[in-house]
């Protein structure tokens, strides 16, 4: 198993919790500590989503977890550009790395449901050898 801060998906999300902590430094004051601050704890959590999934045996809830934080995030983030809070080129940025961080974890919950799937299949056919 790869430490986590060796994957694609890792320095995706640790790219994505700097631009949006430097983005939220830039707010305007009234929006940053309730706004700001959910949003950075938001990207927090899909860092920790990251490693979480690297150390489980059972990786498709933290994986489906992780997804939901993506929606979230991209919601805040659309948010954000609408109350012009940050720029549609910041905003453009943010997007980018949701996006690709989006389909990391869908590639590796689809993996892991298939593996999951697998290891199943292969404990039914040797109980049905045991018998």
């Amino acid at each position: 198993m790869a430490l986590h801060t060796d994957t694609e998906i890792y320095k995706a999300t640790y790219e994505l919790v700097k631009l949006v902590t430097s983005l939220v430094a830039n707010m305007q004051r009234n929006y940053k500590a309730d706004f700001g601050a959910e949003l950075r704890r938001r990207c927090m959590a899909l860092v920790m989503r990251t490693y979480e999934a690297n150390t489980t045996d059972d990786k498709p809830p933290v994986l489906r977890r992780m997804r939901q934080e993506v929606v979230a995030v991209n919601l805040a983030l659309r948010l954000a550009v609408d109350l012009r809070l940050i720029s549609r080129a910041q905003y453009a940025r943010a997007i980018a790395l949701t996006d690709g961080i989006g389909k990391q974890a869908t590639g590796w919950l689809k993996h892991s449901e298939r593996a999951l799937a697998t290891d199943l299949s292969r404990q039914d056919g040797h109980s049905a050898l045991e018998s």
